[in-house]
């Protein structure tokens, strides 16, 4: 990027604003200042592999390792839009990865010296916390009875888990969660008017359905038709700060003489689904930061995985397969399966093989889909829409939302127990206000309306009870079953994955025996095991990583990763739309938007090593500031950032003493990227922070 350089003092930030040599046409992060910079020069030399035709003169040799002392700094959390830089060469991966163990250990120990692990598996339908001291998981390992999980109070029982919803005051205020904030919003609509208040019900899913979109100011909207809105990020963090609140009064309002811990002694573990892209991860982690857990206590844990080791701890089932042979969770060295997540929102699947007593690493990337229990839902939903019409669906939701809540809730329990018995008819409670709205809409009963409609014969009335054939039942869960065997029936046809014979299904909706004994079904072949309380298995498993997150030893990238760049240009390689407006050093014309791949899709990253460098020159000597712009792609191998299937997902700068030469390594491995930035003059060192939104 070239531009006029200023002759003031240097800029102690870099600009938001796109660069002159940029095209007006690429996203920007939102929530950027319009302050500019005319140092924000865009860096650009020509790159040592561009072209076939480059000439010699163009070339440089592979950087050395700086003999300088290294002055590792912070740089501070930028949430700047990035300039590219122009790559010239590669260094070996033996001096990228030198330290790269040692950069993820320091980041990793100062959260191994908390005193309790908390996770929180924050869920579509159900959420809930567990937790561990250091003390009790040293002196008992292998005994995860001692997971400290609370219990909530429900009618009719206790449970481990709450209804993800939550209730907003009129001023946005916090007012309650889960069953407490159900309990509230439906018992007292004939006293309170909740019209300006916030109810919140399965709004995680936001996160995945709205991914492309997504921005620290994503507002969403409450659960009601033409509900309020509210910033995402404040309901997100609300869940999660009541959960840290909830944690912390247990141990204050403790009767006995065991230690008293606060936040700062805590390492949190929030769970996310594996198929989510990084802006997704880093707006949980935004949440958890609104909620007052920092950075370096918190960490992100695979859901999946989480699952996987907790699995691997407790010998969690046991079937005879078809040999005779015993399959069971504790696996021998080299032993593959497939880790199957189904909850209320996604499906999450994943391939997993045992490395040692207690490691595992990831052969496959994440894959799956919206495909969860709350599919089920929306069919039924569907179903009662055509039976008793859209209006008076909304008539009862809107004025008798106690009635609405608990038909569907006995919905909700009905689909767990539904089993496959193709002679039984279903049965479901329907409450009488059902049925007189309908009345008082239509003229006529229900039964009356049953008679001429397409359900006649397949659905009756008895006085308070809706009943069902086992066929029509069967039919709302043909969108979630059938995609999920479509992903499987994809997975089986890759060569590493076809003889896998063992599926570990975890996940609230994998409790449901429609669901299991149809992939039983398609592959007869699969032995499928399911844990005792599936849907704690991510649970306690999370607070199982927080304390052994190197029980993974291996990820599989899934996308491609690089940084936007610009080249010289050669008309056989390049467009000519992609000319940037500034010439580079000796004025030669540059491309701009050219995808400098660090990370391809498909590759195993190891565990806190970093991926070979790659280095970059200032356009122009007077360059003060180095930004990066980071992309994700679909594609092995992309051209151009602008590319489809490639989107921008984070930023970062760098502030440089000199305008010589700098390098740039990532670390994929993580939940997490992160990438060091170093001065090749001056030897300092930046850990990059990256803004992802």
């Amino acid at each position: 990027m070239g531009g006029k350089q200023s002759t003031s003092a240097e800029q102690s930030r870099p600009s938001t604003a796109p660069p002159a040599s940029r095209g007006s046409d690429k996203k920007t992060p939102a929530k950027t200042p319009t302050k500019t910079s005319q140092d924000d020069s865009k860096t650009t030399t020509a790159s040592r592999h561009h072209s076939e035709k480059t000439k010699a003169s163009d070339k440089t040799t592979s950087a050395e390792p700086s003999k300088r002392s290294s002055n590792k700094t912070e740089s501070p959390p930028p949430h700047s839009r990035s300039a590219d830089l122009s790559k010239r060469n590669t260094t070996s991966a033996s001096e990228a990865k030198h330290d790269g163990a040692n950069i993820v250990k320091d980041i990793e120990n100062k959260k191994k010296n908390k005193l309790l692990v908390a996770a929180i598996d924050f869920g579509t339908t159900y959420s809930g916390y567990a937790c561990l001291t250091k003390d009790e998981f040293e002196n008992n390992k292998g005994d995860n009875s001692k997971i400290h999980c609370p219990t909530w109070e429900r009618d009719g029982g206790l449970s481990y888990k709450a209804p993800t919803s939550v209730l907003f005051r009129p001023n946005k205020t916090f007012h309650s969660f889960g069953f407490d904030a159900e309990k509230f919003y439906h018992e007292n609509s004939d006293n309170i008017d909740f019209k300006e208040w916030y109810f919140y019900k399965h709004f995680k899913m936001k996160l995945y359905t709205d991914k492309d979109e997504l921005t620290q100011d994503t507002i969403i909207e409450d659960s009601r038709e033409a509900g309020n809105r509210m910033n995402a990020v404040d309901v997100f963090a609300a869940v999660i700060k009541y959960f840290k609140e909830h944690l912390l009064k247990y141990f204050k309002d403790r009767n006995d003489d065991k230690e008293y811990f606060d936040n700062n002694d805590i390492h949190w573990v929030i769970t996310v689904p594996a198929i989510w892209d990084l802006k997704a991860k880093q707006f949980m982690k935004d949440a958890a930061a609104k909620a007052g857990i920092s950075g370096d206590q918190l960490t992100l844990a695979l859901e999946p995985e989480a699952a996987s080791l907790y699995c691997r701890k407790v010998p969690v089932s046991v079937e005879t397969t078809k040999d005779g042979g015993k399959a069971i969770a504790a696996m021998q060295n080299g032993s593959q399966y497939i880790v199957f997540d189904q909850g209320g929102g996604t499906t999450d699947i994943t391939v997993h093989e045992v490395t040692g007593q207690n490691t595992l690493k990831e052969i496959h990337q994440a894959c799956g889909g919206h495909y969860g229990g709350n599919t089920v839902n929306a069919e039924f939903f569907k179903f009662l829409t055509t039976l008793l019409s859209g209006p008076v669906i909304k008539e009862i939701r809107d004025k008798h939302p106690s009635e609405y809540f608990d038909f569907m809730t006995t919905f909700e329990h009905k689909k767990t127990s539904f089993t496959v018995d193709e002679k039984s008819m279903v049965t479901v409670r329907i409450p009488v206000v059902w049925m007189e709205v309908f009345k008082d809409n239509t003229g006529e009963t229900l039964e009356e309306a049953l008679l001429d409609s397409s359900y006649n014969g397949k659905v009756t009335i008895n006085k308070d009870k809706l009943r069902m054939k086992y066929e029509l039942f069967r039919k709302f869960f043909d969108y979630s079953i059938n995609n999920v065997l479509k992903v499987f029936e994809d997975l089986f046809k890759k060569p590493a994955i076809a003889n896998i014979r063992t599926l570990l299904a975890v996940g609230g909706y994998s409790e449901s025996s429609v669901l299991i004994n149809a992939i039983k079904q398609k592959f007869p072949n699969l032995t499928v095991i399911v844990p005792k309380d599936p849907g704690l298995a991510v649970l306690k498993g999370a607070v199982l990583y927080g304390f052994e997150p190197h029980a993974i030893t291996e990820r599989v990238s899934q996308y491609t990763y690089g940084v936007a760049m610009q080249k010289p240009y050669d008309p056989d390689v390049y467009d000519a739309s992609k000319i940037a407006t500034v010439r580079g050093r000796g004025g030669k014309r540059m491309v701009d938007d050219v995808f400098d791949k660090h990370i391809e899709i498909g590759k195993v990253c190891k565990i806190g090593e970093f991926e070979q460098e790659h280095d970059y020159y200032p356009l122009v000597n007077e360059q003060k500031i180095a930004h990066f712009e980071f992309y994700a792609s679909e594609l092995k191998s992309p051209k151009y950032t602008t590319d489809t299937k490639c989107q921008m997902i984070g930023t970062f700068s760098v502030e440089l003493s000199k305008a010589g030469r700098i390098f740039l390594k990532l670390n994929a491995s993580g939940t997490e990227i992160i990438g060091i930035v170093r001065e090749e003059e001056t030897g300092k060192e930046c850990r990059a922070y990256f803004s992802l939104m």
